[in-house]
């Protein structure tokens, strides 16, 4: 479960993380004389922007991405593990189709951000428009400003392992309603500042009352945790997923539009049920209902009321369908 976490600076608890390193940033630009700062967290997808300096001149605010296969500077950082310096980009050719050359940038000081694991977490990196010549103490002072970085993320890490016992659902191993009622909310407020679309999907086992009353509640249990297995193998790291009681479980996904959403739905029932079967427990089908948030403020209660309705609508369609 650690690996759902890797969010964890970002939730309401550790909102001072964000805060502490937009104030980080802020000072590291100005120290530099520079017009642009960043935190840069990579993914699988992309190269994100989480945290900008504040500087007018700055054309690069915090959610922007690059592309994971674009040829920018703190791919190489990562690539190398290793501090990186061009003082003056335009003389070396090999970053001519890099995106921020052609927006201008001219020069570029970044370092690595790593996790306690040594896993890399991104890059701690300044930018300017014009050549720099910077001295040997400030390309010592942007690691130090990154070691600070690198220190709240080890706080976080411990803090998210010792707290894991008291955000689970004991039988499925995914978070219980509680942690689903602070993370999601903070999810919400999360794409709200940064623009992305979240959905949310409530999943009910049909017929889950008869199985058990026919083979017991063990083997009810084990489709459970069959259900909980599956939405960890087939979601991704950064979604959230919990049950919050009985057969009823939810996830929340950065989603780019409605599209995709059946897709997902039909798959992770074709995945539960071909799981089933190598458990040999009875085939069951999956209700999921979905909502999207329809507005900047809306709370996780609400899209969650609405994926229940959308759900519920759902289930009785598909009684009549048969």
């Amino acid at each position: 479960m650690l690996e759902v976490n890797k969010w964890s600076f970002c939730q309401p608890d550790n909102q001072f993380s964000l805060q502490k390193w937009q104030k980080t940033v802020d000072l590291m630009t100005e120290l530099f004389s520079a017009p642009a700062g960043f935190i840069v967290h990579k993914t699988d997808e992309a190269y994100r922007i989480i945290v900008s300096s504040e500087q007018r001149e700055n054309p690069y605010h915090a959610g922007i991405e690059l592309a994971i296969d674009d040829n920018i500077f703190c791919k190489k950082v990562l690539k190398d593990m290793a501090p990186l310096y061009i003082p003056q980009v335009s003389l070396d050719n090999q970053w001519d189709d890099c995106p921020l050359t052609v927006d201008g940038v001219e020069s570029y000081l970044g370092v690595p951000i790593t996790w306690p694991s040594g896993e890399p977490f991104g890059t701690f990196c300044v930018m300017d428009f014009k050549k720099t010549d910077y001295q040997h103490s400030l390309l010592e002072l942007i690691e130090q400003l990154r070691d600070m970085v690198e220190d709240d993320l080890a706080l976080l890490d411990n803090f998210t392992q010792m707290r894991e016992i008291a955000m689970l659902d004991p039988l499925t191993n995914i978070y219980n309603r509680r942690a689903l009622n602070l993370l999601c909310q903070h999810k919400l407020n999360l794409a709200a500042r940064l623009g992305f679309n979240i959905c949310c999907l409530f999943i009910d086992i049909d017929n889950f009352k008869p199985l058990n009353d026919k083979h017991g509640h063990e083997v009810g249990d084990k489709a459970l945790i069959c259900l909980a297995d599956t939405l960890k193998q087939y979601l991704r790291e950064a979604d959230i997923i919990g049950r919050l009681g009985g057969d009823e479980f939810i996830a929340v996904l950065q989603v780019k539009s409605n599209d995709c959403i059946e897709a997902i739905s039909y798959k992770l029932n074709e995945a539960f049920k071909e799981n089933l079967k190598h458990m040999a427990i009875p085939e069951l089908n999956l209700s999921i209902g979905s909502g999207i948030v329809a507005q900047p403020k809306e709370t996780f209660a609400e899209l969650l009321k609405r994926a229940d309705e959308d759900m519920y609508e759902k289930k009785q369609a598909s009684k009549l369908a048969r």
